[in-house]
């Protein structure tokens, strides 16, 4: 990481002193607290009471870990970034609790928390010894006439006394010299503990995108099942049912011309019903509509035959990539359909807007609520869609409602 350190010499001194020795407090604090609960907190595992406590515990050493990241400012011109932690599969507790205690960042911040102790005390003593050594002989001359008979100062005479204070200036220097090598040291130690790992967050980008890779393909594969299905029970069986027809029109059409004429009717109507069905899988793919006006057009389509009323809100700022336009439209079919079949919803609201460099899609009704995330369901395979474009999707959704889907997506050009 990038380091910038004041250019003000005495307020580039005072930051490091008042690093290094806080340091001495802090690091105390921190092993003492640390030491303690991890060892009441493992003492009481078998009887469940230490799974909480060292939950708890886990959770203040990360705490500490980011507070350290900001005081380190004081010596590094700037707070450590906090990295990016590992992310969980799914919103249970369980998968929440496993991703924070199998990412190393967890680990690394334990470990900078237990050696702020030890590293803190040694140096927070060198920095304060020296500095009171600096002020004790320069205070020497002031404080020798009232020094008791016997002492140090007493002994040592005027001129002594004089020489003495003068070498405090020499002492100032060595207390500087050591104060800015601790600082550095203590500050290289946090930004080497506490910044982001890099191979750490290579392995879990690598994870991340192979997970969404292999997302992203049952998602299709789900999709070319279903259209493969939707086309052998709906399209086929009636386009083969018009075919029949035609056949028993042209077998009637020399003896019996007036029943041809039913025939041909009930064939004309079924092919209205398959041309519709086959529309509608079509727009399912990839509504033309989407391609030729935008992501607007296409919501307010959605809308017109959603079954319960639907408020749209759109505000882009600019025409999103392809993929994430269409990612962004089955987000949006596919929870209206949702919300049309399960949610006893009255209403719904769309609201679609750009939020930095991503675009944001939040979907809301006022319906029963008990949405959840399961393998194999209509919302697993949203958030795979979503996932396959380093985005995510949330789904809050308490038992007796409203429901409230995020779909969070990078659409940088």
């Amino acid at each position: 990481m990038a380091i910038a350190v004041s250019r003000n010499p005495l307020q580039r001194s005072w930051n490091e002193f008042l690093y290094v020795s806080l340091g001495l407090p802090i690091g105390v604090a921190w092993l003492v607290a640390l030491i303690t609960l991890l060892a009441v907190g493992a003492s009481l595992v078998v009887i469940t009471v230490g799974i909480p406590m060292l939950a708890l515990t886990l959770l203040l050493w990360r705490w500490g870990a980011d507070t350290e990241r900001q005081r380190a400012a004081l010596v590094l011109g700037a707070p450590i970034p906090r990295p990016a932690r590992r992310r969980p599969r799914s919103p249970r507790f369980m998968d929440r609790w496993g991703a924070r205690v199998r990412d190393r960042t967890t680990w690394r911040d334990l470990g900078y928390m237990l050696l702020l102790g030890p590293v803190g005390i040694l140096a927070g003593t060198i920095v304060m010894a020296l500095w009171a050594a600096v002020f004790a002989a320069l205070l020497a001359p002031v404080l020798a006439p009232s020094a008791p008979s016997g002492s140090l100062l007493d002994e040592l005479g005027t001129v002594w006394t004089i020489a003495v204070a003068c070498g405090s200036a020499v002492i100032a220097v060595v207390a500087v010299i050591a104060t800015r090598a601790l600082a550095t040291g203590c500050g290289a130690l946090a930004a080497a503990l506490l910044a982001s790992d890099d191979r750490a967050e290579l392995t879990e980008r690598i994870s991340t995108l192979e997970a969404s890779r292999s997302g992203a393909v049952e998602s299709a594969d789900a999709r070319l099942r279903r259209i493969e299905r939707d086309l052998h029970d709906g399209a086929q069986h009636r386009l083969a049912y018009i075919a029949m027809e035609l056949g028993r029109a042209r077998a009637k059409l020399p003896e019996d011309p007036d029943a041809v004429d039913a025939l041909l009717a009930d064939a004309h109507d079924e092919s209205k019903r398959a041309m519709r069905e086959l529309r509608d899988l079509v727009r399912g793919i990839h509504p033309s509509v989407l391609s030729d006006r935008g992501l607007d057009a296409a919501l307010s389509g959605l809308a017109e035959r959603a079954s319960v009323p639907v408020e749209i809100e759109t505000g882009l700022e600019r025409r999103l990539p392809p993929a994430v336009e269409t990612a962004a439209y089955y987000v949006v079919a596919e929870t209206l359909t949702n919300i049309g079949r399960h949610s006893g919803a009255t209403h719904a609201h769309v609201d679609v807007r750009h939020v930095g460099e991503r675009v944001v899609i939040s979907i809301a009704d006022d319906g029963n609520g008990g949405a959840r995330r399961k393998p194999g369901s209509g919302l697993e395979g949203l958030a795979q869609r979503v996932e396959a474009l380093d985005g995510t999707l949330t789904v809050d959704s308490p038992t007796g409602g409203p429901t409230l889907i995020t779909a969070r997506m990078p659409c940088a050009s």
